[in-house]
Order: C-alpha cells, then sequence, then structure tokens
C-alpha cells in the first residue's frame, strides 16, 4: 500500500461487502452510524458527516481505562474494534474489518465551507505503517494496534491545515486574476522566478500561458467538493524534516489528497508562518494537477540561471511556481524572497 487512497478503496470495500459483528454492532453500524454511506465514489459523503464521531462516542463511552480494567477488568479500545469486526461466520476477514473501523475512528472532517468538506485522516502515532499493513499478526497484536489512540494531529494542527488552504485559495485567485492582466507587472514576477539570461518573448508568453492554465487547475483544485489531509507513512521517519507531499498527477480516487508533514504542522503553529504553509499546499496541487517536478527547493537557491537553473527547469519546479504566486500575491517576506532568488 502506498497512497491514502488505496487504503480509502480498500475500505469502503470492506464495509461495502462485509459484514461486522451481529446484532448490537452491525444494528449500530448500518442503522445509527450509517457507515456505508460514509464512503462514495468521489470521497467522504458530507451527508454522512458524524458517522465517525458517533463511532468514536460509542468506543470511547464503553471502554474502560487501565485502571478500571486492572481493578474490576473492562475493554480496551482494541478490544471493542475487535469485537465489532469478528464476525465468526467471516473470521478470515477480521483484520481487514477492524482496520477499515480503526480508519473511520481516526477520520475528521475538519471544515466544512460551501460545497466544500475538508478532512483530515489522523493516524495513531505509534503506527509505523499504512493502517492495513499495521493490523496483522496475532489477536493480541491486532488489539494492542487497535488500542493505539495518540493521533497524530491536534485540533490545532487540523485548524491550521484549513487556514493554510483557505488562504492559498485565495493566492491561486489573485495569481489567476493577474495573470489573465498579463500587464507590465506580471512580467517582472514571471521574469523573476522562470526567466534565465538566454530567455526571450518567446519563453514568456509560454511561462504566462503555463501559468494561466496551471492557476486555473491549482484554483478549483483548493476549493474542491472533497480534499484530504493525511500524514504519508513511508516518511514518519523523517516527517519532522518535511513539510508535505503529492503524488504528480494526482492518485485517481475522485478527490485530492495533500500528505502533511511535521515541519509542516510545527511552522503552522508559530506567529507569522502561514503564508509559507500556504505555499506548501501550492507547491503540492502544483504537483497533483500540473504534474510538476522538484527540481530545487527554495533554500537550494531558485533565482533562474541559464548553466544552473534554466528556464525549462524553473517552469517545471513546484518551488518556483508556489513561491511565484506567494511573492505576486504580497505574502511573502522580503528577506525570505532575497534569499531564495540566491
Amino acid at each position: 500500500m502506498k497512497t491514502f487512497t488505496e487504503a480509502y478503496s480498500k475500505a469502503k470495500n470492506v464495509i461495502e461487502t462485509k459484514e461486522f459483528s451481529g446484532p448490537e454492532w452491525k444494528k449500530f453500524l448500518t442503522a445509527e452510524a450509517k457507515l456505508p454511506g460514509l464512503f462514495t465514489s468521489e470521497g467522504f459523503s458530507t451527508a454522512h458527516a458524524d458517522t465517525p464521531g458517533k463511532i468514536r462516542t460509542k468506543i470511547d463511552a464503553e471502554s474502560s481505562n487501565f485502571l478500571v480494567r486492572f481493578i474490576i477488568g473492562g475493554k480496551t479500545t482494541g478490544d471493542l474494534i475487535y469485537e465489532a469486526a469478528n464476525n465468526t461466520a467471516d473470521a478470515t476477514n477480521v483484520n481487514e474489518r477492524a482496520a477499515s473501523l480503526k480508519l473511520v475512528k481516526h477520520l475528521y472532517r475538519a471544515q466544512k465551507s460551501g460545497a466544500q468538506d475538508v478532512w483530515v485522516y489522523s493516524p495513531p502515532k505509534q503506527h509505523a505503517g499504512w493502517i492495513f499493513d499495521e493490523i496483522k499478526g496475532s489477536v493480541d497484536t491486532v488489539k494492542s494496534k487497535l488500542s493505539m489512540d495518540d493521533e497524530l494531529f491536534s485540533q490545532s494542527d487540523m485548524k491550521n491545515m484549513c487556514a493554510a488552504l483557505g488562504l492559498a485559495l485565495k493566492i491561486a485567485e489573485d495569481t489567476k486574476v493577474k495573470l489573465g492582466n498579463n500587464d507590465d507587472k506580471l512580467k517582472v514576477f514571471v521574469k523573476r522566478w522562470f526567466m534565465d539570461q538566454d530567455s526571450g518573448d518567446t519563453e514568456l508568453n509560454e511561462a504566462i500561458t503555463k501559468l494561466t492554465e496551471g492557476f486555473k487547475k491549482i484554483g478549483v483544485c483548493c476549493n474542491s467538493n472533497t480534499l484530504v489531509f493525511t500524514d504519508y507513512p513511508d516518511w514518519r521517519d523523517r516527517r519532522n524534516t518535511l513539510m508535505g507531499g503529492a503524488i504528480p498527477g494526482g492518485e485517481g480516487g475522485g478527490f485530492p489528497v495533500i500528505y502533511i508533514e511535521g515541519a509542516f504542522t510545527d511552522l503552522a503553529n508559530r506567529s507569522g508562518n502561514m503564508w509559507t504553509c500556504a505555499r506548501t499546499i501550492i507547491h503540492e496541487f502544483s504537483h497533483h494537477e500540473i504534474k510538476t517536478a522538484d527540481h530545487k527547493y527554495r533554500h537550494q537557491g531558485l533565482k533562474p540561471d541559464k548553466t544552473n537553473f534554466p528556464y525549462a527547469k524553473a517552469i517545471d519546479n513546484a518551488d518556483s511556481w508556489a513561491c511565484f504566486a506567494v511573492d505576486m500575491a504580497g505574502y511573502m517576506p522580503e528577506s525570505d524572497r532575497n534569499s531564495f532568488l540566491k
């Protein structure tokens, strides 16, 4: 498993085709929580946005803390999820059902804005891999993994992701307008971030056309009806050094996914850094929509140069797209711009 969309598709299939334990859990999950309705072909259903909360409430209400279990016994979170998944008539799929339910337990609709739902999947910090790869092994091992509830993202982190997305959308829309004006002021910014010493009017006009079409797509992506933020488990051992990620061209699941890492959440919690978090989102959506590459990052110097960083690479570079938009929208401090253009 390599993407969140793979996990989404697997959970969708399991929930739609496999029976959970009965009769109490089956009734709760289908009639009360309406779990099967949460998954659609275009992402999580806005009509069933309260499903994860209902599941968390039931599990939290029926689980016991360590002291209670030690004194009089009781069930852990893992016991309850396993119990819900353990349909004895189909014992071979118990781990897949448990993993699907665990995924939903850590899912949040972080924001509803117009027609858009922003979802955050916040997996346990203790998990080292994708949910269906984690929930394997003996019953005791599975229950232990299911009981891990210390989540990767805080409520503050989720709020900051939504704020950065809102700013990214504002910047993308502003960029579209300025690209449409195609005036001398625009050309200053395009030359600054993309034109090397050998670039002329042909390259300048080509860049403006490409950027215009690209930021139309980025704006649509920022404002998509369903959008998911999560993390990329394969990067867990170095996530604190990374801002984020996205699969070039998208994941094919009908909704965009951005992977948010530790450097992003750390910066977002410090005053005055929302612009750089918005820059990250634009950077990742340029991968997602335009299939840009990572030829160079801002700390490596993004000044176009015919020898070291020619126009052909700059116009294909995700950080150049993102910095161009943030700079032109007026959010990038001059000191940062000077540093990035070294």
